[in-house]
């Protein structure tokens, strides 16, 4: 009966090992009437769209679009409007005489009005118009650059709660069985019929490997939870569990290394974002450069002053303050004459030029390396992952073996230590290149600017 019931705790064992061993397909979630059940997509989709390092960065760009109205506004004329309203006393007379009377007091009303259409600047406002636009440009390609970044944060925490959940697992079955078998000598050690070999060491042999797993079971599951807290931080999500989500590797199309370095040289966010930077630098440059020189403009101007306690003086050449009007049109040069400071911020500026030229001089061959680092990566995790199925099914073969003969009494508490040991070793093996590979996946995915798998979330 004893062995009976102890072939039913190894079948138990290995029919749960194949389970948690059948081959599933990429993470992907399913979804109730109720309520939608997490996903990887899904989860990427939310950090794009909520995630808040990705709307700073996308207010750099808006930031920056303004800047563009405001470039363009110097084309538009500029108007000044001034208008006062004061009680004065009388005064009445001419050019030749006049007397005043303060114990009489009325209102005082003046308007003026300058207007100035700039003409031509020696291309100080084109060039800050361009300034502008390539900045945009720049400024899209760094918040291109974010999203990438946090895309592979987001798949880190994912591929890091699937291995978390995956090894808890692990431990769980491994603890199951830990405890049939301590349950299972002690009571051969019991039996006095028992012709059992079993002796006093081997039950404290399986008490203190239990103890060991249900420690790193502790372990496997706080890692866990912090890894559900980090995946709804990085979505800015509300899941309350994630266990619907499947494991597995993500499917993919592998292509060469030059096919990836050129998704790179086209993809990658940085490349634009320096080329567009660089531009930006020499137009500001430029424009800096053209204060020097006067700008050329068509000004109008109108003045309107009235007053019933005043005389109006008619003759032209009186100066009527009170009563008068004046205005004109006429061209007009406007200098600024700050020569040491437009020489400053023309070396400032070129100085920021010169900045983003060493860094695009590194940042290529840079980006190249990442790519082939990220490349080598995958092909080490896709070979790895053909010799970690090889290891774990010998694994298993070695475990089941020993648990058998442990159950009828032929094989020592040792042997099946060791064997319990390196099958649990080698399906914790292959739970990591797992992670290693969809990490490779993630990286190359990130380093060649688009994604390198099946997956559709942007």
């Amino acid at each position: 009966m004893i062995a009976q019931a102890t072939c039913l705790v190894v079948l138990f064992f290995s029919f749960s090992h194949l389970r948690a061993e059948e081959p599933v397909t990429a993470a992907e979630g399913t979804k109730t009437a109720t309520s939608p059940e997490p996903s990887l997509e899904g989860i990427l989709k939310s950090t794009l769209k909520q995630n808040g390092m990705i709307q700073e960065a996308n207010q750099d760009v808006e930031i920056a679009r303004s800047q563009i109205e405001l470039a363009r506004s110097a084309l538009f004329p500029k108007a000044n409007a001034t208008i006062l309203a004061a009680p004065m006393f009388e005064v009445r007379g001419d050019t030749n005489n006049s007397r005043t009377n303060t114990g009489k007091w009325g209102p005082f009303l003046q308007g003026s009005l300058q207007v100035v259409q700039p003409l031509y600047s020696f291309g100080m406002i084109s060039n800050y118009q361009k300034a502008a636009n390539e900045q945009v440009e720049a400024k899209t390609g760094l918040a291109d650059a974010k999203k990438n970044d946090v895309t592979l944060m987001a798949k880190e925490f994912y591929y890091g709660y699937l291995m978390a959940r995956e090894l808890e697992s692990l431990v769980e079955d491994l603890s199951s069985f830990l405890d049939d078998a301590i349950k299972t000598t002690e009571d051969k050690s019991e039996s006095q019929k028992s012709k059992s070999k079993i002796k006093p060491h081997d039950l404290y042999q399986l008490k203190n490997a239990l103890a060991d797993l249900k420690q790193k079971k502790l372990y496997a599951n706080a890692a866990k939870k912090t890894a559900e807290k980090a995946l709804n931080w990085v979505s800015s999500s509300s899941f309350e569990s994630f266990d619907s989500l499947n494991s597995g590797v993500e499917s993919f199309e592998k292509k060469t290394l030059e096919q990836y370095l050129d998704l790179a040289k086209k993809n990658r966010p940085e490349f634009k974002a320096l080329a567009s930077g660089i531009k930006a630098r020499n137009a500001l440059k430029e424009a800096k450069e053209a204060q020097s020189y006067p700008v050329i403009f068509l000004g109008g101007m109108i003045n309107k002053a009235w007053s019933p306690v005043a005389d109006k003086q008619m003759s032209v050449f009186a100066n009527d303050p009170f009563n008068g009007i004046q205005g004109g049109v006429g061209l007009g040069l406007r200098f600024d004459l700050e020569f040491s400071r437009h020489s400053a911020e023309v070396h400032e500026q070129e100085a920021e030029m010169m900045k983003l030229k060493a860094t695009e001089s590194y940042a290529a061959p840079g980006i190249e390396l990442q790519v082939k680092k990220a490349y080598l990566e995958l092909e080490q995790a896709v070979q790895g992952l053909e010799i970690a199925e090889d290891r774990k099914k010998m694994g298993k073969k070695w475990f089941v073996s020993n648990a058998m003969g442990f159950s009828i009494g032929i094989t020592p508490a040792k042997d099946l230590m060791e064997s319990l040991e390196g099958s649990g070793n080698a399906r914790k093996n292959y739970i990591e290149t797992v992670y290693s590979l969809n990490m490779a996946l993630a990286r190359l995915s990130q380093a060649v600017g688009t994604e390198v798998t099946h997956l559709k979330y942007q």
